[in-house]
């Protein structure tokens, strides 16, 4: 079902980059107050974690857009462990020492009609609106899409989407440990799947009670769920470039 309705994009320029810090400046700023406004006066949330330029591999940017109106709804990145600290640990003690093949997840965020229990008329999708700009025309496809728009396992389908394509980069580079600064709520949602999650740390007040998680990337990619996911992620870049060729 991901696959159909969603895609997930790998910023590697600058202009993906930019992107991907506006939505986080959307939600963290604008949405839920986390974050001072003013002291991004560009709409652009950032911290030292992040790159600095397109060389820089030690924080990968993740985005998520709909397939059919190509917006922009959702934002993740991954933290290599450089032998100094994680973010995580700004906040939180960890009880063991990581591991150099690690990385950490955070800045997992969606748009505020993604978070909404009801969607309706979200995206584009209006019965009012038949303008030429709706790129959904057929009328059976266009029930099917707020059908699954309204469905309330929407976050967490988009969620997988993007644990997907971080297990498809680590499987890729060798990773063999997740790291998340988490709520009991989306510890809920990830156990219900059936993930094997750990805690290794101490509970800490971060935007609320969080605590520091551990994933195994072997039990990971074993869980069935993936089977339904089968177009992992692609590079912004590239398809910057398809649209340029096209």
């Amino acid at each position: 079902m991901f696959d159909k309705y969603f895609e997930v994009i790998l910023a590697n320029t600058q202009e993906s980059r930019e992107i991907h810090y506006n939505i986080r400046y959307q939600v963290y700023c604008e949405e839920l107050g986390y974050e001072d406004v003013t002291k991004f006066p560009n709409q652009q949330e950032f911290d030292k974690w992040d790159p600095i330029n397109d060389q820089d591999q030690g924080t990968l940017l993740f985005l998520v857009r709909l397939k059919h109106t190509k917006q922009w709804i959702g934002a993740m990145r991954i933290v290599h462990h450089n032998g100094d600290k994680f973010p995580l640990e700004e906040f939180s003690s960890l009880d063991h020492n990581i591991d150099s093949s690690a990385i950490e997840i955070s800045r997992l965020c969606l748009v505020k009609e993604i978070r909404r229990p009801y969607l309706q008329n979200s995206y584009g999708i209006d019965d009012a609106n038949t303008s030429s700009q709706q790129l959904v025309t057929n009328e059976e496809e266009d029930e099917d899409v707020k059908s699954f728009y309204s469905n309330p396992k929407v976050k967490s389908t988009i969620i997988w989407g993007l644990f997907n394509a971080t297990l498809q980069y680590s499987k890729a580079n060798n990773i063999n440990k997740w790291y998340l600064l988490a709520s009991k709520a989306l510890t809920r949602v990830i156990g219900r799947q059936g993930f094997a999650i750990e805690q290794v740390g101490t509970t800490c007040e971060h935007r609320g009670k969080r605590s520091p998680y551990r994933f195994d990337v072997n039990e990971i990619q074993d869980n069935s769920i993936w089977d339904t996911f089968n177009q992992g992620y692609h590079v912004y870049s590239e398809l910057s470039q398809q649209a340029d060729a096209a």
